[in-house]
């Protein structure tokens, strides 16, 4: 019988050379062009609309590798599935749920553990999003910046026997949708972003402030600065274990967030100098940078997770060591180009004064993210 694998599967094996798939996408060539599958390895793919392959099955069979794993997708896992069970080849799988179950797979990883206290970072590979749960086992923990499925949060609460009390946005995301209100709905949790973000909202919320201090177990996240400002005008860096900063938006592992989201390009890039170089050089160079975006799985480490020295970002990276205001300014708003049309709409939802259906969200949501700036 075709076989078939899940995207957590395929997740890892398109981090993996000696595992690396081909992928067949069977998709229309508009779906496929909007986005695709990408990991930190370069990808051998074809597109090959399912219309097209039912029609010639054992020709496009026969050009598929015979000593490589061939992995067919589409949008829901059932036309590819259909494929599959045509060719009827063991090394030619259907990956179960399709773009829609990849869009919204989340890959833990481990950034700390001592064996009570944890910080594991959530790796969203469709989008490039990275989401965070701080936490002590049998105590509590939270969560920074949840996207795509509330659930896949749960179930680690449930693994580490630990109650979500706190949900953390770092600024009021713009390419995908939060999950920091349904959360507090489902569990209870306190959802805390900057006010700065979120006057315009119309959702429950307590303000971050600057300087506050949560613990969990014997862990502390200090609410290093509200006023990290550029990518939003209420940006957030919280830092936790005196380890990790996790920055949100506001500078990646590479490059920044870009400032014109908002519709204030030159003024938020000039917050966002001042973010770099009077709130943020100050810190302990030692932290980790623990950004909500990258721009691709090969800024990542031998051990997948995506982090950088505060001090080799402030130091090496080709944009946050510009030390010239007016040139950093410059370049950011040169840089720039279009953002996508549809991010004032995911603004309005996260904001509560728009509520699409499960459909239209989805809709919103397809593609990666497109809030670096970087050289």
């Amino acid at each position: 019988m075709p076989g078939s694998i899940t995207t957590d599967d395929l997740a890892r094996r398109i981090e993996d050379a000696e595992r690396l798939p081909y992928i067949l996408d069977l998709r229309a060539g508009d779906q496929f062009e909007r986005w695709r599958i990408e990991g930190k390895l370069a990808l051998d793919t074809v597109n090959i609309p399912y219309w097209t392959a039912l029609g010639d099955i054992e020709g496009i069979a026969a050009t598929l590798p015979q000593d490589q794993d061939v992995i067919a997708i589409c949008a829901h896992g059932g036309s590819s599935g259909m494929v599959v069970e045509m060719m009827d080849r063991a090394n030619v799988m259907n990956l179960e749920g399709g773009m829609d179950l990849w869009a919204n797979t989340l890959i833990p990883r481990t950034l700390f553990d001592d064996g009570t206290h944890f910080v594991i970072q959530l790796d969203r590979m469709a989008k490039a999003c990275l989401s965070y749960v701080v936490g002590a086992r049998g105590h509590t923990m939270a969560v920074i910046d949840p996207a795509a499925d509330v659930d896949r949060y749960l179930a680690l609460a449930f693994d580490y026997e630990a109650a979500i009390t706190d949900i953390f946005d770092t600024h009021l995301h713009a390419d995908h949708i939060s999950l920091g209100v349904a959360m507090a709905e489902r569990t209870g949790g306190i959802y805390r972003i900057s006010p700065g973000d979120a006057e315009d909202g119309v959702f429950e919320f307590t303000a971050l402030e600057d300087g506050q201090v949560f613990t969990f177990g014997e862990m502390e996240m200090i609410v290093r600065s509200v006023a990290t400002p550029g990518h939003t005008p209420g940006s957030t860096s919280l830092e936790v274990h005196g380890r990790y900063l996790m920055t949100g938006d506001a500078v990646f592992v590479t490059g920044v967030g870009r400032p014109d989201l908002g519709g204030e390009t030159e003024p938020w890039a000039k917050d966002l100098f001042n973010t770099i170089h009077v709130k943020l050089s100050p810190l302990d160079p030692a932290l980790e940078v623990c950004p909500a975006h990258y721009t691709s799985r090969a800024e990542s480490l031998e051990d997948g997770t995506l982090r950088r020295s505060l001090g080799d970002l402030l130091e090496n990276d080709p944009v946050v060591s510009i030390a010239d205001e007016a040139e950093f300014v410059d370049f950011v708003v040169s840089h720039l180009g279009e953002p996508p049309a549809i991010y004032a709409d995911i603004r309005k939802v996260n904001l509560g004064v728009l509520t699409p259906d499960a459909e239209k969200a989805k809709e919103l949501e397809v593609g990666r993210n497109e809030c670096a700036l970087s050289k």
